[in-house]
């Protein structure tokens, strides 16, 4: 060459160009472009599903969904939306999140006819299964480890399988029939199922001698006991009132009636005893939620807590219960104390609180319920029994990390699934890669500028008055317009414009049309040991910038700077996290071959085309 020099190297974020990407760098850099499926406990892909809802294509949305979070129209309404937190729109505009949650929804609503059971990963083992408790968590281990390939049979205590979807969220915020259709397609893919199976410890001693493994997943039964009276009429576990309430043993209620705690059941039951209480049509009957911290500590969002106002609950924060006062064995009243938060984080990561002196006051009340928290019952499991002990034995779920959510019992049935078919196989047959596609389409996205700009409209409600028939769903659902609306917001983060250093001439038209800072001049970019960005200094001049630089976080996917590139420097790439299986696993039939050096010792593969 003529002209011999060291060229900057290329700020590529992705260990390949296009192809499926193993590394730690390919796995760090989806997290980081799409936030929104990192936060997901179940590692949905949310940039795909709302782009094909914006495309009109439910069907296709609902399939994207049931893959990942299995159970896509109850997640829809009763998600606690982790996913919503981390959207990019928090930060990029002041109109909030992309209303994930309710695309989620959207999807399955208008999926009347839902998809056949999802087909299994791998070929029958002649493994068998038994798993206890048949709620979310439960109910995901058990498609998960059909899917690969092992024979389940699933233990229920009660009558129905469900168990928090069922008996502890009420039928205003998630019906009835929405939970037993997805049930129905889980079990349809050939699980056996045994309802009114009470299983102690003795039986899962059985069942360990009986199945290859065993995964307990009862979540928490044991309500958490106030201390301060027992026996007592008019007191009620807060699970216990919704398990009752759900079923339509209780149907009106008499009198005043306070809640305590501050979760998602002491929500729940205060808007249940709304209703039983008539207290949305204005009785006498005073419906009152008593929580020893702020509204801030409450499980309720905001949307939630203008619902318990609208429906005439009293919140009553800072508030400890001191006292149960009862008259002739019935409850009449709760002397609280009120109390301050300390500077000092307490056992729970919360913070601590200080008592007031005398400041104690009584609350009237003909009904108390107890919603402080349930635990799970141990004594199925003895020490002999525990998975440290028995390699066969598994938990998950809220049995094995305490109360928690639909979002989170999913993934922990999952990674349940997971650990069995390792187990039981001695090798990990699946695992999760970053596919890198090139998009060629000068098109782009479709995105602009204009897009983040749109008023998107409040999910409609249901009007006060009809809300007493507790079978009537709050939540209306969107119109065809609103979900169009919404679902274009989305920033469809997970397409990825880079720029090629060794094409780009500084010309600076990217930057000049750019919509938003997100291109700039860097003189360095620093980087981790994986090799993803971790800071950059960017130059003050034009004359001093090493590199021009695509900073992702900024980045509203609208292709205008690629539009405008003169040297076709900027490319776009379109990247999805896929389920993969070792190519070693997909062989198993024919070891001997492998055995022979025929067949390669690692490297994996796709498990299904992408959608």
């Amino acid at each position: 060459m003529k002209y011999q020099y060291q060229k900057a190297p290329n700020q590529w974020e992705l260990s390949l160009f296009t192809g499926l990407g193993t590394t730690a760098l390919d796995a760090k850099t989806l997290a980081k472009d799409v936030p929104c499926q990192a936060a997901c406990p179940a590692q949905t892909d949310v940039p795909a599903y709302i782009d094909a809802i914006a495309k009109g294509d439910h069907a296709k949305a609902y399939r994207i969904n049931l893959e990942d979070n299995v159970f896509p129209s109850v997640l829809g309404r009763v998600c606690t939306r982790p996913c919503e937190t981390a959207c990019r729109h928090n930060w990029t505009n002041v109109s909030g999140p992309v209303h994930i949650c309710h695309l989620k929804r959207a999807g399955a609503d208008h999926t009347p006819v839902l998809p056949p059971p999802l087909s299994p990963w791998f070929v029958p083992t002649q493994k068998r299964v038994a798993i206890v408790g048949g709620g979310p968590t439960g109910l995901t281990a058990a498609r998960e480890l059909v899917r690969y390939g092992h024979r389940v049979t699933l233990l229920e205590k009660e009558n129905h399988l469900g168990g928090m979807m069922v008996d502890g969220i009420p039928r205003f915020r998630l019906p009835l029939d929405q939970v037993e259709r997805e049930i129905d397609l889980i079990i349809s893919s050939g699980i056996e199922v045994k309802l009114g199976q009470n299983v102690d410890a003795a039986a899962i001693r059985r069942l360990k001698d009986e199945y290859d493994a065993v995964l307990v997943a009862t979540g928490t039964v044991k309500p958490k006991a106030l201390d301060l009276a027992q026996g007592v009429s008019g007191l009620l576990p807060g699970l216990d009132f919704m398990r009752r309430y759900n079923q339509g043993q209780i149907e009106h209620l008499e009198g005043d009636v306070v809640v305590i705690g501050g979760g998602f059941t002491a929500v729940d039951c205060a808007r249940a005893c709304a209703r039983a209480a008539r207290r949305i049509l204005g009785s006498d009957h005073n419906v009152t939620i008593t929580y020893r911290r702020t509204e801030h500590h409450m499980a309720a969002d905001l949307e939630e807590l203008d619902e318990i106002r609208f429906e005439q609950i009293e919140v009553r924060t800072l508030a400890t219960p001191l006292k149960v006062n009862t008259q002739d064995g019935a409850v009449v009243s709760v002397t609280f104390q009120r109390n301050k938060l300390s500077d000092k984080l307490g056992s729970d990561g919360k913070p601590a609180i200080e008592a007031i002196a005398g400041s104690t006051f009584d609350l009237p009340c003909t009904h108390l319920v107890v919603a402080i928290g349930q635990d799970a019952d141990w004594s199925i499991l003895p020490e002999d029994l525990r998975p440290e002990a028995s390699p066969t034995v598994f938990t998950a779920g809220e049995f094995q990390t305490g109360s928690s959510d639909v979002i989170h019992c999913v993934a922990d049935g999952k990674d349940a699934a997971d650990r069995i078919d390792a187990f039981l196989t001695g090798q990990k047959r699946r695992t999760h890669h970053v596919t890198v596609d090139l998009v060629e389409s000068r098109t782009q996205t479709g995105r602009t500028r204009d897009h983040d700009l749109q008023r998107t409209p409040a999910m409609p409600l249901l009007d006060l008055g009809a809300r007493v028939d507790s079978t009537n769903e709050v939540a209306l659902g969107h119109t065809d317009a609103a979900i169009q609306s919404h679902a274009t917001r989305c920033y469809l983060c997970n397409y990825k414009f880079e720029i090629d250093q060794d094409k780009c001439i500084h010309c600076d038209w990217c930057i000049d049309v750019a919509p938003r800072a997100c291109i700039k001049r860097t003189s360095r970019i620093f980087r981790d040991a994986d090799g993803a960005p971790t800071d950059a200094i960017e130059a003050t001049s034009a004359e001093k910038a090493t590199f021009i630089y695509i900073d992702s976080n900024e980045c509203i996917r609208c292709g205008k700077c690629q539009r405008a590139c003169p040297t076709g420097a900027i490319s776009m790439r379109k990247m999805e996290r896929v389920a993969c299986a070792s190519e070693v696993s997909l062989h198993d039939l024919v070891a001997g071959a492998r055995a022979e050096g025929k067949l390669p010792q690692n490297g994996w593969t796709p498990l299904r085309a992408k959608m």
